[in-house]
């Protein structure tokens, strides 16, 4: 809700952090494109980064996966370049990108290490003596590796999107500024935001433009 009263630093910090998810969504290529970044509270959330698909995706496959945890780590990424801090906010970013490495180790069989190999964590069925409930079909040996590759593919995630953040640092930060004045860019907007020589006005023409539409 507007009405929801945000500090600057607060406003500042989720501008960076949705101009993160933003530019690595675009520099990784073949991702769905960004339609509008906003900083206006919605909920729990301080702000959003919606890309809309242009096709349907029939199936998933590892690089795609990947480079959503990238996108995913891409807020965290934003803050500790431009804050040298890390917000709460990263919390459910970071949840969602565990459970993506998870699913792709131990459901997928997207391990090199692991490979090809469902590592269920549930029983279907019961035998004497067994409690009903979760159990593992694997060794804690196992165990471990799973958490190793789930930690591998989070940080390279990560380390992708720092890479890329501090190339585009300046587009960031031109980003961050237009939203703290506007809270709102869309797809357009954002685009325009990569061409060399870019102002602010020439962001304000298109809003002027759409609203004589």
């Amino acid at each position: 809700k507007k009405s929801k009263i945000i500090s600057p630093d607060d406003k500042l910090k989720t501008a960076y952090h949705e101009a993160g998810h933003a530019i690595v969504t675009r520099q990784l290529g073949n991702q769905d494109p960004v339609h509008q970044i906003s900083i206006i509270p919605s909920g729990r959330a301080l702000g959003y980064t919606l890309s809309l698909p242009e096709k349907e995706k029939v199936s998933v496959y590892k690089k795609g996966l990947l480079d959503e945890i990238c996108i995913l780590l891409g807020g965290r990424a934003a803050e500790k370049i431009m804050c040298d801090d890390i917000s709460g906010g990263a919390s459910n970013d970071m949840e969602r990108a565990t459970h993506i490495a998870r699913q792709m180790i131990t459901k997928l069989g997207m391990s090199d290490v692991l490979g090809p190999i469902v590592y269920s964590e549930q029983n279907n069925e019961v035998f004497l003596g067994r409690d009903l409930g979760t159990t593992k079909n694997y060794s804690e040996k196992v165990a471990e590796q799973i958490d190793a590759e789930g930690y591998k593919f989070v940080t390279q995630g990560y380390d992708r999107a720092l890479k890329i953040l501090e190339e585009n640092k300046d587009i960031m930060i031109f980003i961050a500024n237009y939203l703290i004045k506007h809270e709102v860019m869309d797809s357009e907007q954002f685009e325009l935001c990569f061409t060399e020589g870019v102002t602010e006005e020439m962001l304000d023409e298109v809003t002027a433009r759409k609203k004589k539409v």
